[in-house]
């Protein structure tokens, strides 16, 4: 059934001709998000979305879809029209995790027309001041000596910051439990409210760490923060792993190429400028800006290296 609604979306946008690059846009473009609202994923993309409109004279109307660590947003998209008015952000969970351990209705990458990457998360743990664990290893202490008592919040399942706590749980036999939000403002509001007992995802939790309600003990990507350079990466503490970490703009299967490389000129754009860098320093976010064709290879590598990371790790479907 899957694959005959997808045919008959591709049907009619043949019926419905091609799209001339000079003839775009002629109306409004709808870009959904693949989190909820407050969120550092839609901060930024509200922000792309203006400059976008600046540069392509039109509207952009961001859409929030959360769910399934951006699988429910890039569901959607793969069942739309490919005439470049129906736009995602595909994120790392719904491009390099999901499909590998679960099946969804898509092809991660046959699917997707891939416009640009604009970004990436820092991603860490933080545990309130005034938990009984103030470091990385003294978390590991407790939640080995009190099985299944830990639990923390995410942004969603099937997102990197899950799959890594799961791969730790996994491989250093501790029992702690995920509990999953629409988003990470709502991940942060649940450890503020003593919901949750740690959290681990995208810095979202930035003020309350700047402000000392929470502290951070480790990162779960690969490098430091440049403002917590003392913070240790997992493998730092000597854990080899980390959290892969990509967030782009892509739409349906057949944007024509003309409309893609205006799409991609745009977001190039974009990435110079004051405002989106504002709200990337402000969130403490990576700006990383890489072609349709870089972006593409990227989510490529990507999808191998977790595919053989998580069926290694025991956690495929």
């Amino acid at each position: 059934m899957k694959h005959l609604l997808k045919t008959a979306v591709v049907g009619l946008a043949l019926l419905a001709g091609p799209v001339a690059a000079d003839d775009w846009p002629t109306k409004g473009i709808n870009l959904t998000v693949a989190y909820g609202a407050g969120g550092t994923t839609d901060s930024t993309a509200r922000v792309l979305a203006s400059l976008l409109e600046r540069e392509l004279d039109t509207s952009v109307t961001v859409i929030n879809k959360p769910g399934g660590g951006g699988s429910v947003a890039a569901g959607l998209a793969s069942a739309q029209r490919a005439d470049g008015y129906n736009l995602f952000t595909y994120v790392t969970g719904a491009a390099v995790i999901s499909p590998h351990r679960q099946d969804l209705p898509y092809d991660p990458l046959e699917d997707f027309t891939f416009v640009s990457q604009y970004g990436a998360w820092n991603l860490g743990i933080v545990v309130p001041d005034d938990a009984p664990y103030q470091t990385f290893e003294e978390l590991l202490a407790y939640a080995k000596e009190n099985p299944g008592e830990i639990s923390y919040s995410i942004s969603g399942t099937g997102t990197p910051q899950h799959l890594t706590m799961v791969r730790l749980g996994k491989e250093l036999g501790i029992d702690w439990k995920p509990v999953a939000f629409k988003g990470g403002a709502a991940a942060v509001t649940a450890l503020m409210g003593d919901h949750v007992d740690i959290m681990a995802g995208a810095t979202e939790w930035l003020p309350q760490v700047r402000s000392g309600e929470f502290k951070l003990i480790a990162m779960l990507t690969g490098e430091p923060m440049e403002e917590f350079p003392d913070v240790p990466t997992l493998k730092d503490l000597g854990y080899d792993m980390e959290a892969p970490s990509i967030l782009g703009i892509a739409g349906p299967k057949g944007i024509p190429d003309e409309v893609r490389d205006r799409l991609d000129d745009a977001i190039a754009k974009a990435a110079e400028s004051e405002e989106l860098k504002a709200i990337f320093d402000k969130i403490a976010m990576k700006l990383t800006y890489r072609d349709s064709e870089a972006f593409e290879q990227n989510v490529r590598e990507n999808y191998e290296v977790q595919g053989e990371i998580i069926r290694a790790a025991g956690l495929g479907k």
